[in-house]
């Protein structure tokens, strides 16, 4: 039989796990996990506008008061170390595992609506497990980006004074920001993930579904 179960406690999971891949995505591609003090070249310069780098792409002010953004690892992770730190390496890899995770238990939620179990294990347990990895993914990404701040780029960026962990005259950014809170919402999103399971299986819920009902919403 097809059938769907939504519950305010299922929706609440997709949401969540929805809004944490988005925040993943943001810290993943945008160039502000370290913003550089403001520059005053000339008249022509945006005072909105500052150097900032991410883990693989940065933003510059250039010398005529123009703004170019763009990639620095131009071999990937075979990129020289001098150019692309190895920390940021790392960093690249666990936000780039952690997105894709998420990517997959935002659809595994909408599967939990229709259809609760596979291969015998709980596609509940299954996804909250999963959205476990990513969140500790991104975490070990937000600790080892700041293990590069000692590189040169970062010190072309920030000053001559930073070093690991910290940033000198640069201030963390809001790329940052969107990867910490997304971590904190996928923690958040697996432990929904239990409620949710419940929620499906309450008994009123099963009623309505063996009475031929093919879709049920419950708060």
């Amino acid at each position: 039989m097809c059938y769907v179960i939504i519950t305010s406690a299922s929706l609440a999971w997709f949401l969540c796990s929805l809004v944490a891949n988005m925040l993943f995505a943001v810290a993943l591609v945008t160039p502000k996990w370290l913003v550089g003090p403001t520059q005053s070249l000339n008249s022509s310069t945006s005072p909105h506008r500052q150097s900032s780098v991410g883990i693989y792409t940065r933003c510059k002010v250039m010398q005529d008061g123009g703004f170019h953004c763009g990639r620095f690892d131009l071999d990937g992770l075979a990129t020289d170390s001098s150019v692309y730190p190895p920390e940021w390496k790392a960093a690249m890899f666990f936000v780039s595992l952690g997105f894709s995770l998420m990517s997959v238990t935002v659809l595994l939620t909408l599967l939990t609506c229709c259809r609760q179990s596979a291969f015998g294990k709980s596609i509940h347990n299954m996804t909250a497990c999963a959205q476990v990895v990513a969140g500790i993914s991104v975490m070990l990404a937000l600790f080892l980006h700041p293990m590069g701040w000692g590189a040169g780029r970062v010190q072309r960026l920030c000053g001559p004074d930073a070093e690991p962990f910290y940033p000198a005259d640069c201030s963390i950014g809001i790329s940052f920001f969107c990867g910490s809170i997304g971590v904190i919402l996928t923690f958040f999103a697996a432990g929904i993930s239990l409620k949710a399971e419940t929620s499906n299986m309450r008994s009123h819920v099963r009623r309505r579904v063996e009475t031929g009902s093919k879709l049920v919403c419950i708060p």
